[in-house]
């Protein structure tokens, strides 16, 4: 059996253990979010309960690092006049009534998990196997693979929001906003194997001689190359900006517990289970580049390089999606069962 096939099948089975095993541990949790407004007032007692909540939260948090009133901890407010109305804004957190199922995003990120890779463990061939009279089959050397792709989109934007909503990035607007970049991201993925799918057929049809224009040729693999460095680019800043978001936020959460005169911290569990998804994430992103840059700077390449190329990808794929999902599976079991136990205490 082909190494793929088994990381596929291992895979698909530790998905569906990976979901029973979570029943067990499922609760009925509602995770309510919130809406950050700015609430406009001429109402003296609004301003006046505004400030002493803002003294309050000055001298709890933020008094042993500063003197002036200044700093992460300074609430803020804003003065705006309409007309011959002068207007004292407050940022607060407003209950929209929405809420989502954190179990129930686990669950079926490991159910699309287990079919995705269950079908591709079934419908498995090798390139030279391969027939066009079959549906459906998976052939990792034949080049992207639209279906990979999908599970990703249909699982990475839920594993986002189940990540950030542990340290409490619960906010609609914000929330929405870093899953569906993700989406887009693990779509862009897509997009850029293509390309290099591009400069792949060009340079192997090039190596046989199969264009009569040479010039034509280099400009054709000249442009396809560019496409790929911009979408390549594009890739990274999205990626960046929803770790970048991810890490700070939850460097200040962390903070936030420390300073604010509490007896605890950040569970470990939490900082594991970013710190692995942040690095498992950024390594989806490194293989799609190593094999650019290799297609890219390759002299020549020939049918069977590219195959190569293509089923070590797949195989790299495999392996960080099935660590991606275990990591998340078995941090949030670990941080529920922690919380759970010093509940009990």
């Amino acid at each position: 059996m082909p190494c793929i096939q088994k990381i596929d099948g291992i895979s698909a089975s530790l998905s569906l253990i990976g979901f029973l095993v979570s029943l067990y541990y499922v609760q009925d949790t509602d995770v309510k979010m919130w809406e950050n407004n700015m609430i406009f007032s001429t109402s003296s007692n609004l301003t006046a309960a505004a400030d002493v909540l803002g003294t309050v939260l000055f001298e709890t948090c933020g008094s042993a690092f500063t003197r002036d009133e200044s700093g992460p901890y300074t609430m803020h407010q804003h003065g705006q006049d309409w007309g011959d109305n002068n207007f004292t804004g407050t940022s607060i957190a407003v209950d929209t009534g929405r809420s989502y199922k954190p179990w129930v995003m686990l669950h079926w990120i490991l159910v699309c998990s287990c079919l995705f890779q269950g079908a591709r463990y079934v419908a498995f061939c090798e390139h030279d196997d391969a027939r066009e009279d079959i549906l459906f089959q998976y052939v990792p050397s034949s080049g992207p693979d639209f279906w990979r792709w999908v599970e990703y989109a249909l699982t990475s934007p839920l594993q986002i929001i189940i990540i950030a909503g542990s340290f409490y990035i619960r906010e609609t607007a914000q929330l929405i906003t870093l899953a569906g970049l993700q989406g887009a991201l693990v779509l862009l993925g897509y997009v850029i194997e293509l390309e290099i799918q591009t400069i792949c057929l060009q340079k192997v049809a090039a190596w046989h001689g199969q264009y009569q224009e040479k010039s034509r040729v280099t400009v054709g693999i000249f442009v396809a190359q560019c496409r790929l460095t911009f979408l390549l680019l594009c890739s990274y800043v999205c990626h960046a900006i929803i770790w970048a978001i991810l890490i700070s936020k939850f460097q200040m959460q962390a903070a936030a517990i420390r300073d604010c005169q509490n007896p605890t911290h950040m569970p470990d569990e939490i900082i594991i289970i970013i710190v692995l998804e942040c690095v498992l994430f950024t390594l989806f992103g490194l293989v799609l580049t190593i094999q650019a840059v290799q297609v890219s700077l390759a002299s020549h390449l020939d049918a069977v390089m590219v195959q190569s190329s293509w089923t070590n990808v797949s195989g790299w794929y495999s392996v960080l999606s099935l660590s991606a999902k275990l990591v998340l599976e078995w941090g949030f079991i670990a941080l529920l069962t922690s919380s759970d136990a010093q509940n009990s205490e």
